[in-house]
């Protein structure tokens, strides 16, 4: 029996790659084509059983490769998938009348696209669905990748795309990496995993693995990294402040928690469609039967409204305060996670985490502030704080900065 084929039509090569890396594992026959003259020819010369595009293709356009096929009565009948950039309602019913099954926007959830394919064309395509939190960003010339929770193999290879793209998109060509590893062990089953995963980073930065910094407490990861022979530059550290030391030497840190440049967008979204982090933090406290209580303190009204909105679906208790003293004064009982602003009147930030300090305050805290400078973050760092998030707030990263942080008590 023939294997399915695919047709692949994007003039970005990543993406081409990504998809056809994918397919091809899944013992596909995959087939790519660079641009819309490529795709029509091939459309006419493979009769594939199924064909992925991009909308905007250079000539001819999708609507005009779309009416030459269904004129074709040979090629008519194949099913089209659509992967674009936001596009209009009139032109997605354009695409539509056209013989489209699907349009999927970008950034992608890639896990939809494969079960909307292995549908179609009656299979399975297999997808790791160990839990996991696994993403990357850019800041001042250092990509720093956060993975929690576990390694999923279907987004180590989406953090390869989003990698690749945000070095495009920052015009960096020699990137130095922090990865960091937090609240989780790695099983020695999990080791390929791992494995591939620095097999990535080191590729990025054109094998220079002395620029990849590893932070994690872990003694079992660090085992596995130092068992990894083809990786004896890797630095693995327990400490922030010696991995952005050591990176400091070849790039300026001073933006650290600073977000990527505005406006920019990568294809590939790293969560899965079932997977929003507010979602799974509520599925995980409905099944663990338990309540979440988070506490606030913050001289500034509109960033409590944030966060008591952002939690509300989750059902998680939100405590508010205004200032340090109010907050000390009155610790909420069996609290399970603190948000704290740094700049404060009457008591500052760092007064507080002082204080929580010498109290043995073991809940884990959360700071936001406007404050993204190298030194501020190492000193909070130094009080005991779990991470830092530069104001203004986004709603969705507060989720996942809080399940990253609390997600394994639960």
């Amino acid at each position: 029996m023939a294997k399915p084929s695919i047709l692949i039509i994007d003039d970005s090569a990543l993406f081409r790659d990504f998809l056809a890396n994918k397919l091809k594992a899944s013992h596909l026959v995959v087939i790519v084509a660079n641009n819309g003259a490529d795709g029509a020819k091939k459309i006419s010369h493979y009769h594939p059983d199924l064909i992925i595009t991009d909308y905007y293709l250079s000539e001819p356009s999708l609507a005009e490769i779309l009416q030459s096929k269904r004129r074709d009565p040979s090629v008519a009948a194949i099913p089209v998938v659509v992967c674009t950039s936001r596009i209009g309602r009139a032109k997605i019913v354009e695409l539509a009348e056209l013989g489209v099954s699907k349009v999927f926007m970008k950034p992608l959830q890639v896990d939809q696209l494969w079960q909307f394919v292995g549908k179609k064309l009656g299979l399975t395509i297999p997808i790791d669905e160990t839990p996991c939190i696994l993403d990357a960003q850019v800041n001042d010339n250092v990509i720093f990748v956060e993975t929690a929770m576990g390694l999923n193999l279907e987004k180590i290879n989406l953090i390869q795309l989003k990698i690749a793209e945000l070095m495009g998109l920052h015009n960096l060509a020699f990137p130095k990496i922090l990865l960091m590893l937090s609240g989780f062990e790695v099983k020695e089953a999990d080791a390929p995993k791992l494995r591939r995963l620095m097999e990535i980073l080191v590729g990025s930065t054109q094998g220079r693995g002395k620029w990849i910094k590893v932070l994690t407490q872990s003694k079992s990861v660090e085992r596995l990294l130092r068992g990894f022979r083809e990786f004896p530059e890797l630095t693995i550290t327990p400490s922030l402040e010696k991995a952005m030391d050591e990176l400091a030497e070849t790039a300026n840190l001073e933006g650290f928690g600073s977000e990527p440049k505005v406006g920019k967008a990568t294809s590939m979204q790293m969560r899965f469609g079932n997977e929003t982090a507010l979602q799974a933090l509520t599925n995980r406290m409905h099944t663990g039967g338990t309540d979440l209580h988070l506490a606030v303190v913050d001289d500034d009204f509109i960033v409590q409204e944030i966060l008591k909105s952002t939690f509300a679906a989750s059902g998680a208790t939100v405590s508010t305060f205004d200032d340090g003293a109010s907050f000390l004064e009155a610790i909420p009982p069996e609290l399970d996670i603190l948000f704290l602003d740094l700049m404060m009147p009457q008591m500052n930030g760092f007064e507080v985490l002082e204080k929580l300090q010498s109290q043995g305050f073991a809940v884990p805290i959360i700071v936001l502030s406007a404050l993204s400078g190298r030194e501020n973050v190492l000193q909070a760092m130094g009080l005991g704080i779990s991470t830092y998030m530069t104001k203004p707030l986004n709603p969705d990263e507060l989720v996942r900065k809080t399940f990253e942080v609390v997600g394994s008590h639960f």
